[in-house]
């Protein structure tokens, strides 16, 4: 059953002396910005409007420097036959306001493009299926470009080591380069310094927003994304976490012990509520609506579970009975007898009530529990709380280590981002195995999570299954 769906090293301008004879053209571009000193009284007004002239004379001259030099790579580019690279240039510069005495040198590049040979729309609008990875190349470079500093650097750090690591034990034989993306304002600025060590593979961005922008360059150099997108080109391959692919972890489950009859558990949380409806239309696909019991939790989890198995009913009816007769009668609560599973959508703290409170009810046949969690779960309650968790299959998207009771809380920081160096060793196993990553809606299991390729191209990272159960926390291997 399936479910789914990277110093400035090189500067080639030598600028003639009459780049800077049109003052007057650059006046008009800022003249409306210049504040105005319309009082003009005293020295030190004179003083402080001369200081502010010359920062602003200053300014100019760097802006119009930086135009220029973009005009002319442009221009050599065109001599050198590389569209592309014009292409970059040309976008770049229609950011700007273009400079009057520029204007013709910006057009002709244009009419250039214009004349150009256009490539087929299939080629960049559609993804590539096998990877050409240059794993024993001594001459390749392979460029990873992810920010290791600043809001993502911790998360970028763990991903760069992880790619390090995993390209060193594949037995890499070029050369590898790392580009701090955070350095840079733009995906355009990061591709002008990369482009000079002429990268034969590239991991990242991570940012949604700079995969976007970077895909925009269209580098042409054969590049894995970090991050879910909207259309993969031709050379482009993303690899990244999903909550609702990652739904099929729960699909293994239920198939390989044959689940039929399930009660869902999920809070009024947005997370909860959509992963819930994503699994309730997998689920109709070929279930029958009718074994599938959806109850929400209002106020705690052992009320909901009484409702979703009819104890609450159960316990209504002796209340009533009680009140009828007057008197007291002994009762034990009688709860449905078909479901055979709960899935719970729910944070941690919640979960972790939900196994506890199936064994305290009078069943005949034990309930299993499957928690996917609403949001990513903190590894120091884990840790934690290890001796309450009870028979429960706790699908994580994180990689706990073998050792994992053994760890201590302050231990364990690392493994904070520990879905990011998963993500890493993850994108080495599919680069230097292209035979087997070619493969569409086809589980992939690895050392450090299960893969698998969407009809679009898109890679996903499922998280892992774990058997939780009084003190153990380890993998549990589904069979697909």
């Amino acid at each position: 059953m399936k479910y789914f769906g990277f110093l400035f090293v090189w500067l080639m301008v030598n600028l003639p002396i009459a780049s800077f004879a049109y003052a007057e053209e650059w006046d008009d571009f800022f003249r409306d910005t210049q504040p105005r000193d319309f009082l003009g009284i005293g020295n030190q007004n004179r003083k402080q409007s001369n200081k502010h002239a010359t920062e602003n004379n200053h300014l100019r001259e760097v802006k119009r420097l930086d135009q220029e030099i973009l005009i002319l790579r442009a221009e050599m580019s065109k001599k050198n036959g590389d569209i592309r690279q014009v292409k970059q240039y040309i976008s770049e510069l229609d950011r700007q306001h273009i400079i009057p005495v520029f204007q013709g040198r910006v057009d002709a590049l244009k009419k250039y493009l214009e004349s150009s040979p256009k490539s087929p729309l299939l080629s960049f609008f559609s993804f590539s299926k096998n990877i050409d990875f240059p794993l024993n190349e001594t001459s390749s470079v392979v460029a990873i470009v992810l920010p290791t500093s600043g809001d993502y650097g911790g998360v970028g750090l763990e991903l760069q080591e992880a790619l390090q690591n995993g390209l060193e034990e594949a037995g890499f034989k070029g050369k590898l380069i790392a580009l701090d993306s955070a350095l840079y304002d733009s995906a355009f600025a990061m591709w002008e310094v990369l482009k000079y060590y002429e990268p034969s593979f590239i991991f990242g961005p991570l940012q949604k927003q700079r995969v976007a922008d970077w895909q925009q360059l269209n580098t042409g150099v054969s590049t894995l994304y970090f991050n879910d997108t909207g259309v993969l080109g031709a050379g482009e391959y993303s690899l990244s976490p999903s909550r609702q692919s990652g739904l099929e972890q729960v699909f293994q489950v239920l198939n390989q012990a044959q689940y039929q009859k399930i009660l869902v558990l999920a809070n009024d949380s947005p997370a909860s509520q959509k992963l819930e409806e994503a699994f309730h239309q997998a689920w109709l696909l070929s279930n029958h609506p009718e074994n599938y019991v959806l109850q929400k939790i209002d106020k705690n989890v052992g009320q909901a579970i009484d409702k979703g198995l009819k104890v609450q009913s159960s316990k209504d009816r002796h209340r009533w009975l009680q009140s009828v007769l007057n008197q007291s009668l002994e009762f034990s609560p009688r709860v449905r007898k078909d479901i055979e599973a709960v899935i719970s959508f729910v944070p941690e703290t919640q979960a972790i009530q939900v196994a506890p409170y199936l064994n305290f009810l009078p069943l005949e046949q034990a309930i299993t529990h499957i928690w996917y969690p609403s949001k990513t779960p903190g590894i120091p309650y884990l840790y934690a709380n290890l001796d309450a968790w009870q028979q429960t299959f706790a699908i994580l998207p994180l990689s706990l280590p073998s050792d994992f009771i053994k760890k201590t809380t302050l231990q364990t920081d690392k493994l904070k981002n520990g879905l990011f160096y998963a993500l890493g060793r993850v994108a080495i196993e599919i680069v230097k195995k292209p035979d087997i990553s070619s493969s569409v809606d086809i589980l992939v299991d690895t050392e450090f999570g299960t893969y698998v390729r969407d009809s679009n191209g898109q890679f996903n990272l499922l998280p892992i299954v774990y058997w939780a159960d009084s003190g153990v926390f380890e993998k549990f291997y589904t069979q697909p």
